[in-house]
Protein backbone atom coordinates (compact mmCIF):
# COMPACT_ATOMS: atom_id res chain seq x y z
CA UNK A 1 0.00 0.00 0.00
CA UNK A 2 2.77 2.29 0.89
CA UNK A 3 4.77 1.58 -2.30
CA UNK A 4 1.33 2.85 -4.27
CA UNK A 5 0.70 5.69 -2.80
CA UNK A 6 4.41 6.99 -2.95
CA UNK A 7 3.89 5.88 -7.00
CA UNK A 8 0.54 8.00 -6.88
CA UNK A 9 2.79 10.99 -5.61
CA UNK A 10 5.90 10.39 -7.90
CA UNK A 11 3.41 10.38 -10.70
CA UNK A 12 0.99 13.56 -9.82
CA UNK A 13 4.62 15.30 -9.29
CA UNK A 14 5.88 13.93 -12.46
CA UNK A 15 2.26 15.68 -14.05
CA UNK A 16 2.24 18.66 -12.88
CA UNK A 17 6.21 19.44 -13.65
CA UNK A 18 5.02 18.81 -17.22
CA UNK A 19 2.12 21.66 -17.45
CA UNK A 20 2.20 24.62 -19.49
CA UNK A 21 5.05 26.67 -18.77
CA UNK A 22 3.86 30.42 -18.52
CA UNK A 23 6.36 33.00 -19.36
CA UNK A 24 7.61 35.49 -16.77
CA UNK A 25 6.84 39.11 -17.14
CA UNK A 26 10.37 39.67 -17.65
CA UNK A 27 10.52 37.14 -20.48
CA UNK A 28 7.64 38.52 -21.97
CA UNK A 29 8.80 42.37 -21.93
CA UNK A 30 11.69 41.68 -23.79
CA UNK A 31 10.74 39.29 -25.56
CA UNK A 32 10.56 40.55 -29.67
CA UNK A 33 7.24 40.01 -31.26
CA UNK A 34 7.23 37.74 -34.48
CA UNK A 35 5.95 41.36 -36.13
CA UNK A 36 8.73 43.52 -34.91
CA UNK A 37 11.14 40.33 -36.39
CA UNK A 38 10.19 40.94 -39.50
CA UNK A 39 10.04 44.73 -39.69
CA UNK A 40 13.74 44.31 -38.72
CA UNK A 41 14.53 42.50 -41.87
CA UNK A 42 12.45 44.88 -44.04
CA UNK A 43 13.85 47.42 -46.56
CA UNK A 44 12.18 48.95 -49.06
CA UNK A 45 13.30 50.24 -52.49
CA UNK A 46 12.40 53.14 -54.84
CA UNK A 47 12.30 54.64 -58.45
CA UNK A 48 10.49 58.04 -59.25
CA UNK A 49 10.51 59.84 -61.88
CA UNK A 50 7.86 62.40 -63.31
CA UNK A 51 5.90 59.56 -64.83
CA UNK A 52 7.34 56.43 -63.64
CA UNK A 53 7.32 54.53 -60.39
CA UNK A 54 8.76 51.43 -59.22
CA UNK A 55 8.45 50.08 -55.83
CA UNK A 56 10.27 47.15 -53.96
CA UNK A 57 9.56 45.97 -50.81
CA UNK A 58 12.10 42.77 -49.44
CA UNK A 59 11.50 40.60 -46.18
CA UNK A 60 15.31 39.00 -45.95
CA UNK A 61 16.12 35.43 -44.00
CA UNK A 62 19.36 34.48 -44.70
CA UNK A 63 19.82 33.89 -48.57
CA UNK A 64 15.71 33.93 -48.82
CA UNK A 65 13.75 36.85 -50.28
CA UNK A 66 10.31 37.53 -50.65
CA UNK A 67 8.22 40.95 -50.67
CA UNK A 68 6.55 43.01 -52.63
CA UNK A 69 6.91 44.64 -56.56
CA UNK A 70 4.69 47.19 -57.99
CA UNK A 71 5.25 48.71 -61.21
CA UNK A 72 3.61 52.29 -62.43
CA UNK A 73 5.16 53.23 -65.83
CA UNK A 74 4.02 55.63 -67.97
CA UNK A 75 1.78 53.82 -70.98
CA UNK A 76 2.12 50.83 -69.55
CA UNK A 77 -0.14 48.52 -68.00
CA UNK A 78 0.38 48.57 -64.09
CA UNK A 79 1.76 45.68 -62.37
CA UNK A 80 1.46 44.92 -58.54
CA UNK A 81 2.52 41.57 -57.02
CA UNK A 82 4.90 39.48 -54.93
CA UNK A 83 8.77 38.28 -55.32
CA UNK A 84 10.00 34.94 -53.90
CA UNK A 85 13.61 33.74 -54.32
CA UNK A 86 17.07 33.90 -53.53
CA UNK A 87 19.62 36.30 -52.73
CA UNK A 88 23.08 35.11 -54.78
CA UNK A 89 26.28 37.30 -54.76
CA UNK A 90 24.75 40.90 -55.19
CA UNK A 91 21.62 39.68 -57.24
CA UNK A 92 18.62 39.35 -56.14
CA UNK A 93 17.13 36.43 -58.44
CA UNK A 94 13.03 35.78 -57.77
CA UNK A 95 9.79 35.09 -58.97
CA UNK A 96 7.03 38.05 -59.66
CA UNK A 97 3.84 36.87 -59.19
CA UNK A 98 1.74 39.90 -60.19
CA UNK A 99 -1.56 41.48 -61.31
CA UNK A 100 -1.80 42.95 -64.95
CA UNK A 101 -5.14 43.94 -66.10
CA UNK A 102 -7.32 41.74 -63.90
CA UNK A 103 -4.63 38.69 -64.77
CA UNK A 104 -2.67 36.72 -62.60
CA UNK A 105 1.06 36.10 -64.47
CA UNK A 106 4.49 34.75 -63.19
CA UNK A 107 8.04 35.71 -64.28
CA UNK A 108 11.42 35.79 -63.47
CA UNK A 109 12.95 39.33 -62.43
CA UNK A 110 16.58 39.69 -61.38
CA UNK A 111 18.16 42.45 -59.73
CA UNK A 112 22.00 43.63 -59.41
CA UNK A 113 23.18 46.01 -56.76
CA UNK A 114 24.85 48.62 -58.41
CA UNK A 115 26.64 51.85 -56.91
CA UNK A 116 23.45 53.39 -58.43
CA UNK A 117 20.60 51.15 -56.60
CA UNK A 118 18.80 47.95 -57.34
CA UNK A 119 18.92 47.44 -61.41
CA UNK A 120 16.71 44.73 -62.97
CA UNK A 121 18.28 42.96 -65.29
CA UNK A 122 17.06 42.36 -68.80
CA UNK A 123 17.98 39.69 -71.47
CA UNK A 124 16.81 36.83 -73.78
CA UNK A 125 14.10 34.90 -72.08
CA UNK A 126 12.48 31.46 -72.28
CA UNK A 127 9.40 29.35 -70.94
CA UNK A 128 10.18 26.61 -68.37
CA UNK A 129 7.14 25.35 -66.78
CA UNK A 130 5.02 28.27 -67.99
CA UNK A 131 6.68 30.39 -66.51
CA UNK A 132 9.28 33.23 -68.69
CA UNK A 133 13.15 33.04 -66.66
CA UNK A 134 16.44 34.16 -67.98
CA UNK A 135 18.43 32.50 -70.23
CA UNK A 136 21.42 33.37 -68.99
CA UNK A 137 21.80 35.49 -65.57
CA UNK A 138 25.57 35.86 -66.16
CA UNK A 139 24.98 38.29 -69.23
CA UNK A 140 21.73 40.52 -68.16
CA UNK A 141 21.78 44.56 -69.28
CA UNK A 142 21.99 46.88 -66.33
CA UNK A 143 22.86 49.92 -68.28
CA UNK A 144 19.03 51.55 -68.16
CA UNK A 145 18.62 54.25 -65.58
CA UNK A 146 15.72 53.13 -63.47
CA UNK A 147 17.50 52.42 -60.28
CA UNK A 148 15.95 51.48 -57.30
CA UNK A 149 17.07 53.59 -54.19
CA UNK A 150 16.35 52.87 -50.20
CA UNK A 151 13.81 54.84 -48.53
CA UNK A 152 11.84 54.23 -45.43
CA UNK A 153 9.31 51.72 -45.42
CA UNK A 154 6.15 53.09 -44.93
Amino acid sequence: MKASIAAFFIVLAMISCKGPKEDSPIEVAFSPEDEQLTDMNTECFQYISEKDTIKLTTHIDGTNINGTLDYSLFEKDKNSGTIDGEIRDNLIIAEYTFQSEGQTSKRQVVFKNTDEGWKEGFGEMKEVDGIPVQVNIDSLDYSHGLALKPVPCQ
